[in-house]
C-alpha cells in the first residue's frame, strides 16, 4: 500500500517527537557514555522515580587513584535512588586526577548529561573517593559552579582561597577510624575549612578502613548534596516547608537534622513563628525541641546574629543560610550532651 505524502510526513513527525520524548525521559539505571573529545567515558545513573518534568540535582562522582568508575556502581545506585540524585562518574585520564585532560572530561561529562536530561543548575555537586574526593573539593573551590562537596576518605591538599567568596559550597567528609587519612588528613581539612569559612559536616565510623564504608554513609552523603543549592539571584528567597523555616521576610533558611536510630533525619517546623524566630520539633508535633532566632546586628557589628536554645541531648545539626549571599552558619550538638544555648553575633556577614 502506498501512503499519501501528507501521511508520511505526519508519521515522520510523530517518530521525531517520540524520539525527543525518549531522550527527555531516560530510563532509570546505568548508561555508559563515551567522551570523544578526550578519549574517556563516564557512567551515568538515573534514579528510580526520576521525573523528567523538572530539573534534577546532579552529582559528579570521581573514582579513587588506580581504579575506574565501573567498580563504584554498586555502591552508588542505592544511595542515588534514596536521594533522588542523578550521578555521573567520569574516568580520569591518568592514574589519579588533575593531570592530562581531566578538566575537559569533567566539562564534557556535564555537557553531555545536560543534553540528555534537564539538570538543576543550582544543585550540581561534586563527590569522590580518596584521590577523587580531593579532586572534588579542589575543583569545587576553584570555580563558581558547584553547590556542595561530599568526600570519602580524602587526603589533604591545601586550598589557599576560594574562587567564589560569596558562596562557599558546604562539604561533608566521611572517614573510617582505621583509615590512615582519618588521622593524617581529616584534622588539617577541618582547620582549612574553618579558616576559609566553609561549612562542613563529618561522618566518622568506627572500624572502617580507607576503602570501606557502610551503605548509610553514601546515602547520607548524597542526601546532603541534594539539600544544598546555590542561591538564586532572581528569587533570593527561602521557600518554607514542613522541614524548612524561613525568617526575616524569607531571606534566611533554617534547617535541622536530628539523629534517630543512628541516622540523621530532618526536624519538623512547628507551625508558629514570628518574623525573626521559630521552633522545631524532633519526634512529635507537641514536643518542641529547638528555638532559633536570626537578629539584625548590622548597625552594631556588620553581621546577622544567630541565637538558639534547645531542650534536648539528641545529636542535631542546625544550618542557617542567607539566601541573598549564600553564606551559611552551622551548629552541631553531640549525642548525649545537653544542648547549650548559642549566641553567635558573627554568624553571617553580608549586611544589609
Amino acid at each position: 500500500m502506498k501512503l499519501p505524502l501528507y501521511r508520511l510526513a505526519f508519521f515522520a513527525l510523530a517518530l521525531s517527537l517520540g524520539a525527543g520524548r525518549a531522550e527527555a525521559q531516560p530510563s532509570p539505571g546505568w548508561r555508559r557514555v563515551e567522551v570523544p573529545a578526550t578519549g574517556a567515558y563516564f557512567w551515568r545513573y538515573v534514579p528510580e522515580g526520576y521525573d523528567a518534568s523538572k530539573p534534577a540535582p546532579l552529582a559528579l562522582f570521581f573514582h579513587g587513584a588506580g581504579t575506574i568508575p565501573d567498580g563504584y556502581r554498586n555502591f552508588v545506585a542505592g544511595a542515588a535512588d534514596k536521594a533522588g540524585l542523578v550521578v555521573a562518574m567520569p574516568k580520569s585520564s591518568g592514574v589519579g586526577w588533575g593531570t592530562g585532560l581531566d578538566e575537559q572530561t569533567v566539562a564534557e561529562t556535564l555537557r553531555l548529561v545536560r543534553e540528555e536530561l534537564p539538570v538543576d543548575a543550582r544543585r550540581i555537586a561534586l563527590a569522590g573517593h580518596s584521590a577523587g574526593g580531593a579532586w572534588a573539593y579542589l575543583l569545587a573551590y576553584a570555580s563558581a559552579d558547584y553547590s556542595a562537596v561530599f568526600t570519602l576518605a580524602a587526603p589533604f591538599y591545601p586550598v589557599a582561597s576560594l574562587a567564589d567568596p560569596a558562596y562557599k559550597p558546604p562539604i561533608r567528609m566521611y572517614y573510617g577510624t582505621t583509615d590512615p587519612n582519618y588521622a593524617g588528613a581529616f584534622p588539617g581539612l577541618k582547620s582549612q575549612w574553618n579558616r576559609l569559612g566553609v561549612t562542613w559536616e563529618e561522618d566518622v565510623r568506627a572500624g572502617y578502613g580507607h576503602n570501606t564504608w557502610p551503605n548509610a554513609a553514601m546515602a547520607d552523603g548524597f542526601a546532603f548534596l541534594v539539600r544544598q543549592s546555590r542561591p538564586d539571584p532572581a528569587a533570593g528567597l527561602c521557600v518554607p516547608s514542613a522541614t524548612t523555616l524561613c525568617l526575616r521576610d524569607g531571606r534566611f533558611r533554617i534547617e535541622v537534622l536530628r539523629e534517630s536510630n543512628g541516622e540523621l533525619g530532618p526536624g519538623s517546623v512547628v507551625p508558629f513563628s514570628s518574623a525573626d524566630s521559630g521552633l522545631f520539633s524532633f519526634f512529635g508535633p507537641d514536643n518542641w525541641e529547638l528555638l532559633v532566632k536570626v537578629l539584625d546586628g548590622c548597625v552594631l557589628n556588620g553581621h546577622y546574629w544567630v541565637y538558639s536554645a534547645a531542650t534536648t541531648d539528641v545529636r542535631y545539626v542546625l544550618t542557617v543560610t542567607d539566601t541573598k549571599t549564600g553564606h551559611s552558619a552551622r551548629y552541631e550538638n553531640q549525642a548525649g550532651k545537653p544542648a547549650p544555648a548559642r549566641t553567635d553575633v558573627k554568624a553571617l556577614p553580608g549586611c544589609p
